[in-house]
């Protein structure tokens, strides 16, 4: 059959085109499949990111320093030691080291394992805890009734005639007990060896002197506010009594202890009185002793050769 050379053309044309659309098609397949692993990971990647994002909008990191090594108390921290880490924020101790600078040089206080946050609270520097730095209890001192651990004081002496000394300056209180009940309060401090003494001739000084009355106040804002000078003068003699005799400072503790009680027994049973009652303790005291009792008190005015003598004699 003859086929006119127009009609050709168009069957010619027809399939030249749809030749060249089964490659197009051919291609695109090939290329698809030769290029979808890549989508994939572009798609993996796009959808990781916006995850992580949203994570980090809803729980924020924040940077820190983990011992990369186990290490035990009282070894220095070098910059080897540390390594950053991220850690979600909201976890994060607040007194964690943020920078390098904070923790270089200082000694840990306890040994700590590995990838371990460090904080402030484990360190220290090593000029704060000098060899003769001892922990103190003392049951004489009138603490203020909301005193709490880890606050500031300053430990003061007032005499009858008003004249009053810091002994102690910006001391950190460790724990601390008010009195109830008649019981004494207790303070804890770390103490320096010319601390203990110190405060060794003060409380002997108190037990001495009727009247007087060893006290703490608290600091409004340690972190900004300077250490008060110390103006109590330690009372030489009385620190070569406590070289020779040391129980001359239990017996001072004794005297001031025994006062605070009775001073204790008659504020309730003033107390019961005002409020209509009969006081329970009594004149004398009840528990305590009268102030008879009380041999090592002397009168403000005696000299102090012979009120370290007398106490020395009694003991």
């Amino acid at each position: 059959m003859f086929i006119k050379p127009r009609r050709l053309h168009m069957v010619f044309a027809f399939s030249l085109g749809l030749a060249i659309s089964a490659i197009l098609l051919a291609g695109g397949y090939f290329y698809y499949r030769s290029n979808l692993g890549r989508l994939e990971s572009e798609m993996r990647a796009q959808i990781e990111e916006e995850t992580r994002q949203a994570f980090n909008e809803e729980y924020p990191m924040s940077l820190v320093y983990v011992l990369q090594t186990d290490k035990k108390a009282g070894e220095p921290i070098s910059d080897t030691d540390l390594v950053p880490a991220e850690v979600n924020a909201r976890v994060v101790p607040i007194d964690a080291v943020l920078s390098l600078e904070e923790a270089v040089g200082m000694v840990l206080r306890c040994d700590i394992t590995q990838n371990t946050i460090v904080t402030r609270s484990l360190i220290y520097a090593e000029e704060e805890y000098p060899d003769d730095l001892r922990v103190m209890e003392y049951t004489v001192v009138n603490l203020p009734e909301r005193l709490e651990k880890g606050e500031y004081i300053d430990v003061r002496i007032m005499f009858p005639n008003g004249l009053d000394y810091i002994i102690l300056s910006k001391k950190r209180v460790i724990d601390c007990r008010h009195g109830e009940n008649g019981q004494n309060s207790l303070i804890w401090l770390h103490m320096t060896e010319e601390e203990i003494l110190r405060m060794s001739s003060a409380i002997v000084d108190a037990s001495l002197v009727e009247g007087s009355v060893l006290y703490a106040i608290r600091y409004v804002a340690p972190d900004i506010q300077k250490d008060a000078i110390k103006t109590y003068p330690a009372n030489l003699e009385v620190l070569e009594l406590i070289s020779t005799n040391p129980n001359i400072v239990n017996s001072a503790i004794e005297t001031l202890e025994i006062r605070n009680r009775m001073n204790f027994e008659k504020r309730m049973d003033e107390e019961l009185v005002f409020s209509g009652k009969r006081g329970v303790y009594g004149e004398s005291g009840r528990y305590g002793p009268s102030p008879s009792d009380i041999t090592t008190e002397q009168p403000n005015d005696q000299p102090e050769e012979e009120l370290t003598d007398d106490l020395n004699s009694r003991l």
